[in-house]
């Protein structure tokens, strides 16, 4: 039962059965294919404990140093008559060591719901050719925007100009948006 590998692997399938959805890694075939002679009642209190705590520590989001202070305390509690071992607990912080940026990262992606910015770009040009003489030699900002669907994943691309003062006035609501980020993070 205390096979690091085995409890690895649990870990992982159910970890990519939660965050990732992964169905496939249901709790009778991580039985079948890591704890095969392991009797069921067993087995269930296992996977349950587990769950348990990847869900806690995700919830949590903790660090390692606050993770080592957590897995000592599992393994002095009793959770559903199945404490959690010292060589468990080892085996928990590597897998969350490996994991807990990907599912972070698989959070945050599973909270997006409206279009996001892939990528922008842009170059200052010279106009060489305009209808009238003061206009020539004029600076032109081009601005190119690769923006994500969320929906379909699909990308678009959006392309404009902008002369000194739309530049101006795009950096004033850059400085606004700034300053609001500021003032609710504060």
């Amino acid at each position: 039962m205390d096979d690091p590998k085995m409890y690895h692997g649990l870990l992982t399938g159910i970890c990519k059965r939660l965050y990732f959805g992964d169905n496939t890694y249901t709790n009778e075939y991580l039985k079948k294919e890591l704890y095969p002679n392991l009797p069921l009642a067993d087995f269930t209190a296992m996977a349950k404990t587990a769950e348990k705590l990847i869900t806690s520590v995700v919830s949590s989001d903790l660090d390692f140093s606050k993770l080592e202070r957590f897995l000592s305390a599992q393994m002095t509690k009793k959770s559903e008559g199945s404490p959690q071992t010292e060589e468990q607990a080892k085996v928990f912080a590597k897998f969350w060591k490996t994991q807990r940026s990907k599912v972070q990262d698989q959070l945050a992606e599973d909270s997006i719901w409206q279009n996001r910015l892939a990528s922008a770009s842009w170059r200052i040009d010279l106009k060489t050719k305009a209808q009238r003489i003061e206009e020539m030699n004029e600076p032109v900002g081009i601005v190119e925007l690769r923006v994500e669907e969320a929906a379909t994943n699909a990308t678009s691309n959006v392309q404009f100009e902008v002369d000194k003062a739309q530049l101006q006035n795009i950096l004033q609501q850059v400085n606004l948006i700034e300053e609001q980020i500021k003032s609710m993070s504060a």
